[in-house]
Parts: C-alpha cells; structure tokens; sequence
C-alpha cells in the first residue's frame, strides 16, 4: 500500500514539473515570437500593434523593447510622438544593453540594436528635443529640457538660451529685486556681469531717488562697498556745493573730510578766492583759510604772483624769460600769449591749452582755441562749438553754442545760430535762447534785442523795460544811454526818460555831468536830466569823442573860439583861443594862429606860440613838433630834445626818463638830454610790462629793461 501511494506521489511530481516545463518553454517561444513580430509591425508602421509587442517585452527583452518604443516615440507619423518619452526609453535602453550577453547581443543585431545604433538614436532625439524646446522659448521650458536632458551636448546651450532669456525677462522689469534673484538663481550666468552693474545701479537709484544729501549719506552707510559709492560722494558733493560759492565750498570740506572731492573742492574754493592771481588776494586767503592743505601750492603762488614772464621765440617755437632774461619755461610751444591771472595760453599741434608760472601744463591741449582767464573763467572752442572752462579745467557751460560770453554777474550770454539767451553758473539755461542779440548784464539789468529792437531784462528774464528802443547802452549808476529814431536820450531803470530822445550825441557821465550834442551844438546835462550848461557852444572835435571835463573845466566853443569853462558854465580863462586844452599839471595848451603855445593858471602865456602841435605835460616834459619834427621841451619852454624825430601821434611814449622817438619810420630810445640811448633802428616799440620794453625789429624780437637801460634777452638775428 505505502508503495502504491508513493508511486503515485513520484508520478504526480512528474507531471508536474513536465506541466511546469512546458509552460515555460510555451512562454519563451511567446516572448521569441513577440520581439520580431514587434519590429516588423514597426517596419511596415503599424505602430499600434507594434507598440504592444514592445510594451509586452519590456520584462524579459528590456533593452531591444526599450529602443523599439524609443523609435515610435521619437517618429511624428503616429498619435504616440512624444520627445520626452523617446528620451526615456533610448536612455532605458542604453542603459540594460551593456547588461545583455553577447549572445543576447548578436541575436539583437538582426533588429538593428547596437551601441553604435542606440547612441545615434539619443543623439537625434536630443536634437529634436532641444529644437523643441528652443521654439517654446520659455524660461520653464528650457529649465524642463535641462533637467531631462543633462547629457545632451545642446544642454550648455540651452542652459546659455534660458539665462539670456531669464536676464531679459528681468530688465523688462528692471528692479535691483529681480536682478538680484537673478544672480542668486543663475550664478553661472553669463550676463552675471552686467546684471551686478544693473543691480547696483537700480538699487543706488532706488534708494536715492529723491536726490538728496541725507539719501546718499545713508546709501554709504549702507552700501560701503557699493560700485557707487564714489557716484553718492560725488553727489553729496555737488548738492553741497550748487550755487558755486567760496563759502559752500568751504562747508563741504569741514563737512565731509573723507569725501574724495575734498582736494578739488579745495583747490576750486582756491582758484575762485584768488581769481585775480594778485598779492592782495593770495595773502588773504593764506589769513582767511589758515587750514588749507596746499600750502606750498599757495606760497609758490605768492612768490611768483608778481613775477614778469615774457614770451620768447626761438627756433620756431616759444617759451617765456623771467624779467631778469632767464629762460623759465623752455621754448617749445607753437604758439604762447602772456600769462593772465596766473595761467598763459600756448598752443601744439594746432591745440591750445594753458600753463602756469612753473611751466606746469594745467589745461590740456585740447581745445581748437582759447581766450584769455578772466574772473577765473576761458571762453573755448571744442570741435567748433563754444563753452566755458573754469581754471581748473572744469567745464561750466557744455560745448554746444556758437559764441559764448564771460560771466557778468553770475549770467554769460550765449547763442545757437541767430538767437541768444544765457546760462548760469551751473552751465544751465536760465534765460531761454530766444533773442536775436544778448549784452553782459549791469546792476542787475541787461541790454536784449528782438525784432530789431531792444530793451532790458533782469536776472529772472523778466522784461522790465520793453522792446522799444533802436539801440541802448549798459546802464552806469542807474543811467542808460538809448536811441530811437537816430536820437539818443537818457533813462532810469524804471524806463523813464532823463533826456528825452533828442539828441545827435550823447557822451559818457565825468564828474557826474555828460556832454550833449544837437545839429553840431553842444552843451552839458547832470545825472536829473538838466542842461548845467546849454546847448549852445559850436562842436568841430572828432564826432566819435565826446567832450568831458577834466580838473573840473571843459573846452567851450563859439564862434571859432575856445575858452575853459567849469560846470556852472562860468569861462574861467578868455574865450578867444582858435584852440584850446583843460590844464595839466598847471599849463593848458592854446593855439592862436595855427600855433601852440602854453599858458598857466592865471592865463599868463608862459611858452609862446610856437609849434605846430603839442602834448599835455606829463612829469614836467611835453613833447611838440615844428617844421613836423618832433622835439621835447620843458615847462620854462627849454628844448631838452631838439626837433629832430618823425612827427606821429600816439607813437611817442616814455618810460623812466626814456622817450620812445621814431626816425624815418624807424624807432628808437632818447633820454631827456636828447642823448641817444637805442638808435632808431627797431621797427616798432612798446611798452610790455613796467619797466620792461618790447623791440621788434625784422620780425625779430628782444626785451630791453629801461630801468637798468639794458637789453635783458634777444632773439637769435636780432
């Protein structure tokens, strides 16, 4: 019995393990079959049925069943395109392939499966997948592509196209937040750079968007290490310091010691202060500002403040000698002009600059042409268009007017084309530009044109007396000279008349009275607009030059003859003189005849008449002429030079005890003695500084000092 059963129990665990044989051989042969039923569904596209097979194979044939799907998914002739799934499955398939036996992968290559095969495919699809997500180009859409591509080649690129688009995104909305969550999100960036920039510039702005001196303070207390931190100091320096006073300047550098405009604010309080370059000015300022931190700059200033430098030439170029004949700065200029207020102007390669008294280049050479400091200020010229330089070099008003005027009470004229207005201290356009002509301002008023007429406006541009006039002077103490209709009359501020508009010539106010003029009749007015003396006495001077008094007396005319009058319109000499001139020291020249002569205070006739024409006495020596030679006498009348010098007015000049004297168009020096002292070999004479005496003779030049009667420098030829 035990047998049976156990023969049955051995029977039964055979046919068991046949059954279970079977079955898995039924299954191989299923999955054997499935595999190349599955490519050749997908050779001929049914994709469907393909798809299937492949999924039914993912258990048992992972690597081929993953690159078949691979296929489908990466195909767009079939509803399952999908570049994300192609991914997942190329890359499932790369990944068990190495696993397979080389059996298992020489039963594949019949489908096509190799390395070569599966890395090709990846390649295409991340192709396709960049290109896809290019085209969406959305942050979000390359953040996707990147996080599932992170072996494709195109995954730098991608990661460059979004954070160009990310930064781009950001400067739409262009605030220091989004570039900073944009530096915190992409510190690999390529616009990392600029977006820091745009980041601290937004954030300066944010932060000081009012424009005020407390804002920058805070931002530096903030922002120490900001890019624009020197930009906060260069703020609070400029709001401190925006009506350009000694004063303001002065406050910043107490206030601000660190600020690193402090020496130029310095050295600005400075040049403003001792615009004038004189002694006077120099010394108190070195009183006034005892803590000024460029006190050799200062004493240098003192000491050469005075100093003569005169231009020299040599060689072709220019340089300047001290008083003593010393070459100081060497010649190498194509051009200088003399030194005022300190700076001389000099010129290269067709630039002009300036210098100082050491030789020191203080303003570059980059200026088509300049003009001469005054009150601190240089009119330039700066690729054809005009502005204004301070003597540091700063630019007050912008290069971009045709003609700019100095500064005349905190207001320079300017113009564009034909029309004029003005800028202020700051270089901003105060006074609209839309005059036809603008003058300097004087008390407060200046003289504008419109239309062919002109009137006054003050410092607002305000009018304050119209446009009526055909012409005006500056006001002088409250006085404008006007003229309407070919006549002059006079006028206050308010745009009253003083004078009616009457007259042929108006001159200028001396000892508060003016000479008038009326078809060739001249009298006297006082500063209230009344006749002192009438209009009465004949005019035969030179219509340009007014009369004036001068020591209290004025030339009165009638009838051919002259008289000294004084201003209550009482002669105080006789009235019968052809000709003659106000005193001067105690002797007035007096023609009768054609000839001059000399008389005193009590109308004694103390040199008689006999020249041809005669000068005023200055320091008891009066040059005259006879038989239109030229001599010099004394006030007892005694030749102390004989006649024999070219007579020509405004040429003879003295200079301790020196007389300049021309000889056959030639120029030379004489003393008192009539001793030649410099033959009249030059072609011209002048007086350059005190003392100092300039010769020009064939294009030559030399200094001579009159002083030590020597010549101090010469040019080479001279």
């Amino acid at each position: 019995m035990d047998y049976f059963y156990m023969k049955l129990f051995y029977c039964m665990i055979r046919v068991k393990v046949f059954f279970l044989l079977f079955c898995y051989g039924a299954i191989i042969q299923l999955n054997a079959g499935r595999l190349p039923k599955a490519y050749q569904a997908l050779k001929v596209f049914n994709y469907f049925e393909a798809k299937r097979l492949f999924e039914n194979s993912m258990k048992k044939e992972t690597s081929p069943a993953s690159f078949g799907l691979s296929v489908i998914y990466f195909r767009a002739d079939n509803p399952f395109s999908n570049i994300d799934s192609a991914y997942k499955y190329i890359s499932l398939s790369e990944v068990t392939f190495p696993l397979l036996s080389e059996k298992k992968k020489m039963d594949y290559s019949q489908f096509g499966l190799s390395f070569s095969a599966i890395d090709s495919l990846k390649i295409k699809i991340e192709k396709k997948a960049f290109e896809y997500y290019k085209n969406q180009h959305t942050v979000s859409a390359f953040d996707k592509f990147i996080e599932i591509y992170t072996t494709s080649s195109d995954c730098f690129d991608a990661i460059d196209l979004r954070n160009a688009l990310a930064f781009n995104e950001a400067k739409s909305m262009d605030t220091y937040q989004v570039y900073e969550a944009f530096m915190e999100k992409y510190p690999f960036a390529l616009e990392m750079r600029e977006a820091k920039e745009l980041y601290h510039l937004r954030k300066f702005t944010f932060l000081t968007k009012n424009n005020t001196i407390a804002e920058f303070e805070q931002f530096l207390v903030e922002q120490p290490n900001s890019p624009f931190a020197d930009e906060a100091k260069n703020k609070i320096f400029a709001l401190s310091t925006q009506t350009g006073t000694v004063a303001e300047y002065y406050r910043f550098v107490k206030s601000y010691p660190e600020n690193s405009n402090v020496e130029y604010a310095w050295l600005t309080l400075y040049t403003m202060y001792s615009a004038k370059y004189d002694l006077s000015s120099l010394l108190d300022f070195k009183t006034e500002f005892p803590d000024f931190p460029f006190q050799d700059l200062l004493n240098q200033d003192i000491e050469l403040c005075n100093e003569i430098l005169l231009p020299i030439h040599e060689n072709g170029k220019w340089g300047f000698v001290d008083g003593a004949g010393f070459s100081v700065i060497p010649c190498i200029y194509d051009w200088v002009e003399h030194f005022s207020e300190g700076l001389a102007e000099c010129g290269l390669s067709g630039k002009s600059g300036f210098i100082n008294k050491t030789g020191k280049l203080v303003i570059p050479f980059v200026y088509d042409e300049v003009e001469s400091f005054k009150n601190g200020y240089s009119v330039v010229l700066f690729n054809g268009k005009s502005g204004l330089i301070n003597k540091m070099g700063k630019r007050i008003i912008p290069f971009e007017y045709d003609d700019v005027s100095g500064f005349s009470e905190g207001l320079a004229a300017v113009s564009k084309g034909d029309k004029f207005g003005y800028v202020n201290a700051l270089g901003q356009n105060s006074i609209p530009i839309n005059f036809t002509k603008a003058f300097d301002f004087h008390e407060g008023v200046a003289a504008v044109e419109l239309g062919g007429q002109s009137g006054f406006i003050d410092a607002t541009g305000s009018m304050i007396i119209g446009f009526k006039f055909d012409w005006v002077g500056d006001f002088i103490n409250g006085i404008a000279k006007v003229k309407s209709i070919k006549k002059m009359g006079l006028i206050d501020k308010a745009g009253n008349y003083i004078l009616p508009c009457e007259y042929d010539l108006i001159g200028d106010f001396k000892n508060d009275v003016v000479m008038v003029m009326n078809d060739m009749k001249y009298g006297f007015a006082d500063r209230s607009g009344k006749l002192v003396i009438p209009v009465e006495f004949d005019y035969s001077g030179n219509f340009l030059q007014p009369l004036e008094f001068k020591n209290n007396l004025v030339v009165a005319e009638k009838n051919k003859k002259q008289g000294l009058m004084d201003k209550s319109g009482k002669y105080v000499t006789t009235k019968d003189f052809d000709r003659i001139e106000p005193f001067s020291e105690g002797l007035a020249p007096v023609m009768k005849k054609d000839k001059w002569g000399f008389i005193d205070e009590k109308l004694k006739l103390v040199i008689p008449y006999a020249y041809q024409s005669v000068d005023p006495f200055k320091e008891c020596v009066a040059r005259v002429t006879k038989n239109e030679q030229s001599g010099f006498i004394n006030k007892n009348g005694k030749v102390l030079v004989d006649f024999l010098y070219d007579e020509a007015n405004n040429v003879l000049q003295f200079d301790n005890g020196l007389y300049i004297v021309k000889l056959d168009e030639k120029s030379g020096l004489l003393d008192l003695t009539g001793v030649t002292v410099v033959p009249c070999e030059a072609d011209n004479i002048s007086i350059e500084e005190t003392g100092i005496l300039k010769f020009e003779k064939n294009e030559k030049l030399a200094y001579y000092n009159s002083r030590t009667r020597t010549f101090i420098w010469k040019e080479a030829g001279y």
